[in-house]
Formats: C-alpha cells, sequence, structure tokens
C-alpha cells in the first residue's frame, strides 16, 4: 500500500508533469495542468473558509470541471457527495438537507434548471453563467481560480481515515442512503482493481460511465494512479459515436454495464469495425447473460474480456474473473480481488459448502465505514467488519462464486421461488431481444406471476411479442415462462445505465 495520506497525493504525486491525464471535448489536460489547478482549487476553498470534513455536492457530466473540483475539494479536506445530473430539485433538496453542504459545484444549465435547490448555497459553475437570485455566492471556477494564484500548504493534514465521499445510493426502502467512504478505502479499492486488470501507463480507457456513479470513479481513480490517461467521452445516448471515439482515441480499455455491452452487441456496428488498441473491457454493475458474454468475446475477439462484481458499499468492486475462465467458469464473479475476502455464508454465519446457496459477505481494506446518520441500516448490513451484500450465491469446488439473484429480487409463483435474474439471462437468449427485465405482478392464481418487459433489436421489431412467446415455451422450464410479455422501445434506466425496476413496477 502506497504511503499517501490522501487520495490525491496518491493519484497524482511523481507523475510526469508533461504527460496527458485527460482528453476531452475541450481538448486535453497534462498531469501537470491537472495538479496545478487542484491545488490552487485547495487553496481558493481554504481561503473561503472551508474546513476539513464540510460537505460540498457536486451536479455534472464528466468533464475537466467535474475531475478538477472533485480533486480539489478532496485535497481541501471536503467531503464530496455526487449527484447524478437528471436528478429531481426535491432530490437535491433532500440531499441538501441531510447533508448540510456549504458549496456547490454545478454544470450552469443544471443550475438554471433547479435553482431553488441550491438556495443559500456558496456555488461553482464550469462557466459563467446569469445571476441567480438566493444563493450565498456564485463564480466559476475560472474566476476561482484566477483569483488564487498562490498554493498554499493544507491548514489541516487529510489522512486515510478521514471521510472523502458520501455516495448516495437507493435503500431498502427507496430511500436514498449515503455510503460512507473514506480516502483509505478509494486507495485499497484502486491498488486492488489495478493489480487485477494489470494497468499500466500506457492504458487510456474510454469513461462512458458517470463518474458520480461508484464504477466510473474507480476508472479515474485507477488510470491515474497508474499514471495512464482517461478519455471523457460521449455519453451513451449515441453509442455509435462511442466507437468512434475508441477508434479515434486509441483507446486501451472500455468498461460498461450490462445495458451497454447489449446495445454495442445488437444494434450498432461493433462487429464491422476493429479496435487493434483495444487491450480490454471491463463489466460490471449487473450480471451480463452468459449470451452476451460469448458475443461479446466473438466481437473482441483480440481483446480481454474482465466480469467484475462490486458494491457502493465496497467503495466499487469486489471480484473479478478473469479471462483465462471465461469458458470454464461461465456465469460466474470470479474470486475477491487482492485484499478482499468474500465468503458465502448461511443463515448461521457459516459457510456453504459447494452448491449451497448463502449470502456473499465481504471484508477488506475497501468496505466503507456504513450509512450516513443511519445506524438501524449500517447495523443490518455492516456487521464485525463486514458487508453483508445482500447477494444470494453458491461457490464451485474451486472457489469461485455464483450469483443466484437479490435476496429481494425473487418472485414466488405457484409455491416455487424463482429468481428473476435467471429468466432475465434465459430470455436474452433469444437473438431477436436487445434487453429483457423481469419483475412480479399479483396472480389470484399463482399468488404472483412473471411479467416479462422486452426491448427487441431494431432490425427485429415486428411480431417480437409472439416470437418471444414461442420461445419460452420451446426453451424455458414452464416455472420461468412469464405469463405477460410487454415490449418497449428502451427500458428505463438510470444515469449510470442500471434498469429501474421500480419504475417497471410503477407501470
Amino acid at each position: 500500500m502506497t504511503l499517501a495520506t490522501n487520495v490525491v497525493s496518491y493519484l497524482l504525486d511523481n507523475k510526469q508533469p508533461d504527460r496527458v491525464a485527460l482528453l476531452g471535448p475541450e481538448g486535453q489536460r497534462t498531469y501537470g495542468e491537472l495538479l496545478d489547478g487542484v491545488l490552487r482549487l485547495s487553496a481558493a476553498l481554504r481561503r473561503m473558509g472551508l474546513r476539513k470534513g464540510d460537505r460540498v455536492l457536486a451536479v455534472g457530466e464528466n468533464s475537466f470541471f467535474w475531475v478538477t473540483c472533485y480533486l480539489g475539494a478532496l485535497h481541501a479536506g471536503a467531503v464530496w457527495v455526487p449527484l447524478a445530473t437528471d436528478s429531481s430539485p426535491e432530490h437535491l433538496q433532500g440531499i441538501s438537507r441531510r447533508t448540510q453542504p456549504v458549496l456547490c459545484f454545478v454544470q450552469s444549465r443544471l443550475l438554471m434548471r433547479n435553482q431553488a435547490a441550491f438556495a443559500g448555497l456558496h456555488v461553482v459553475t464550469d462557466l459563467a453563467a446569469p445571476a441567480v437570485p438566493g444563493l450565498a455566492s456564485q463564480q466559476s471556477l475560472d474566476q476561482m481560480l484566477s483569483e488564487c494564484q498562490a498554493i498554499e500548504p493544507p491548514q489541516s493534514e487529510v489522512v486515510p481515515d478521514d471521510l472523502a465521499a458520501l455516495v448516495f445510493t437507493s435503500g431498502s426502502t427507496g430511500q436514498p442512503r449515503g455510503v460512507m467512504v473514506s480516502h483509505a478505502n478509494i486507495m485499497a479499492n484502486t491498488e486492488s482493481i489495478i493489480a487485477s486488470l494489470s494497468l499500466t501507463e500506457l492504458d487510456r480507457m474510454m469513461a462512458v460511465l458517470p463518474l458520480h456513479y461508484c464504477f466510473g470513479a474507480s476508472l479515474l481513480h485507477t488510470h491515474l494512479r497508474a499514471g495512464g490517461s482517461i478519455v471523457l467521452g460521449p455519453r451513451f445516448l449515441y453509442p455509435e459515436a462511442v466507437l468512434n471515439e475508441l477508434q479515434s482515441k486509441e483507446c486501451t480499455g472500455f468498461a460498461g454495464v450490462p445495458s451497454h455491452f447489449q446495445i454495442l452487441l445488437r444494434n450498432t456496428t461493433i462487429r464491422q469495425r476493429s479496435f487493434p488498441r483495444l487491450r480490454h473491457v471491463q463489466q460490471a454493475g449487473g450480471p451480463l447473460a452468459p449470451a452476451f458474454i460469448r458475443e461479446l468475446r466473438t466481437a473482441l475477439p483480440g481483446t480481454q474480456v474482465f466480469i467484475m462484481y462490486g458494491q457502493t458499499e465496497a467503495t466499487a468492486r469486489l471480484s473479478c474473473l478473469s479471462p483465462e475462465f471465461l469458458d470454464s467458469k461461465l456465469g460466474s464473479i470470479g474470486k475477491g480481488l487482492p485484499g478482499v475476502e468474500l465468503s458465502v455464508l448461511d443463515e448461521h454465519g457459516e459457510k456453504v459448502a459447494p452448491g449451497e446457496v448463502g449470502e456473499i459477505v465481504a471484508t477488506g481494506g475497501n468496505v466503507a465505514r456504513g450509512y450516513w446518520c443511519a445506524p438501524e441500516e449500517t447495523s443490518q448490513w455492516f456487521r464485525d467488519g463486514r458487508l453483508y451484500t445482500g447477494d444470494l450465491a453458491t461457490v464451485d469446488e474451486d472457489g469461485f462464486i455464483f450469483i443466484v439473484d437479490r435476496i429481494k429480487d425473487f418472485v414466488k409463483s405457484g409455491g416455487i421461488r424463482v429468481s428473476c435474474r435467471q429468466v432475465e439471462h434465459e430470455l436474452l437468449a433469444c437473438e431477436d431481444l436487445l434487453e429483457a427485465a423481469i419483475i412480479g405482478m399479483p396472480d389470484d392464481l399463482l399468488g404472483e406471476a412473471l411479467k416479462a418487459f422486452v426491448v427487441p433489436r431494431a432490425s427485429t421489431a415486428g411480431g417480437v411479442k409472439e416470437r418471444v412467446a414461442a420461445f419460452c415455451n420451446e426453451s424455458l422450464a414452464p416455472a420461468l415462462r412469464p405469463k405477460e410479455i410487454v415490449v418497449l422501445s428502451s427500458l428505463p434506466k438510470s444515469d449510470s445505465g442500471k434498469v429501474l425496476k421500480s419504475a417497471l413496477k410503477a407501470l
């Protein structure tokens, strides 16, 4: 483990100043330019009166602005509270009430759209913006940096156990809960991921995942630490543009959640393209069906595929299935990362035998400290230094872990417990489909019945409902067949690309 005491020193110390760190629509930033902006912002924040432990909100898309503000705030000892750009004003106000921030970094266009949510706060924007009434102060990042040319040493040393971020994730009741991530958590998880993927200064990552999402943030951390570079690419709304950037920027890495790979494989020209520099892809953020893993390997024959598993409560990632095991252990999440111990425990806290089902429990330096101002939920999921993930799994004779489903994502239909994940994976073997999601719906006879929401490939939309029903009758066991199939043009997703089953249930 590095001797750095905080994330910024850990990521940016001893880098070649003229080496490119960030690339984006605005051009590029070297490590020297990035460090200069970070240190000047840190000094400016302390001059404003910011103290170690003060919370700062952040609302913005991937950009030089976001990265500079993030690292500058951490260097000054602040606690970073990143939020999605599609957050409603009510959500922003709710998080603000719970965290009591002193300042907010926000893109100017989002400031104008959510003015009431930032009332009473000091606000720093990416660009100069019209004055908004009710703010404590308002200035652009360039204005702030131009007024603070001198780089001052920190007034209070930031140490590994200090809180670095509050990352909000949905709770069991739908109430967002803030995961308390320390500087030490980020450094530990970054070391583990770099070791698993063998990242070096030659790696260049295409970052379409939002940086407010723990998976996206981990891409920034790992590549800055390794001395590589990050392409702050186009949003995944335009997947062909993403492929263009992968080629033109000569990226060596790409990372995504299942929906990204499903769209790339069945609705783009990826199979007709060549990516000679693409060394590896990382998949996490939920299970990618085995059918898609096979397709991905065929579409990118010279590229290593790493299947990973993680949670916000574990800073980012917990396990990895390396490319050499994709044939023999297809469907597995692999084993714990270096420095992470994963166990599958039964209800008595004992390790399960091969083939038995238990809950995945994690220990390691990446396990967060709990939930912000939520002692009951913290005591439920964080016990005795362990993280209880809520994921049910089995272990094989070689110690490889296979997730069955989330504890709360089973449907009891006709007295049989059915895994929604299993049915989704079975459905996606139908090549007519781009995406599929399963939920339970009330049923007078069965208690609960399966309801499928499917998205067809652009070229196979006609008659897809009938073809999917025929596929289910031919290929799925009776207990796994949906009672109802609904065809949609797309599934509702979060800003990070995860399917929102709560929105499907609301339909």
